[in-house]
């Protein structure tokens, strides 16, 4: 019987233990405060170079870039849509766009600082429109005259490094 009193004693005593001490505010949850949130993760990182000493600039290297590799991939720009919406080719390789609709059609970088593309006057029924993709990424583009930068007549060119 002593040995089930000193069970029961000793229960009481660990878990008195572990109850939340109510001016602990970190286990403690005030119920009119809003929900604790956490910062949101970084979506991109950087790999430029930390200068040595304080004061000293570094040039980030520039992403390499590949010469004509003689490949080609054809896009056909229909009606509304591109066939093949996204392929992927290697640094170096020409894309050709193929406008066989019955529409004209301009093709369009979704990052306006890229200087590829064509203008809706010289892409007509029948045309086509090549640019060598020699830098690896991806290159999201789009028909403005068919779509937007996330909907309608859109596509994107990965580019890996050449094996």
């Amino acid at each position: 019987m002593r040995r089930i009193a000193l069970l029961g004693v000793a229960i009481a005593v660990v878990g008195a233990s572990c109850a939340p001490d109510p001016l602990d505010t970190y286990s403690v949850q005030d119920e009119e405060a809003p929900p604790a949130t956490r910062a949101p993760l970084p979506t991109t990182t950087t790999t430029e170079p930390v200068a040595e000493s304080v004061g000293e600039s570094v040039e980030p290297e520039p992403d390499p870039t590949y010469g004509p590799n003689g490949e080609s991939v054809d896009v056909r720009s229909l009606d509304n849509s591109f066939i093949q919406q996204q392929i992927e080719i290697e640094a170096g390789t020409e894309v050709n766009w193929i406008n066989g609709g019955r529409n004209d059609h301009n093709i369009l970088p979704v990052d306006e600082s890229l200087t590829w593309g064509v203008d809706r006057d010289t892409f007509v029924p029948g045309t086509e429109y090549a640019h060598v993709f020699d830098t690896p990424g991806v290159y999201p583009y789009f028909c403005s005259i068919h779509g937007t930068t996330e909907a309608g007549m859109v596509g994107a060119i990965v580019v890996t490094e050449p094996t």
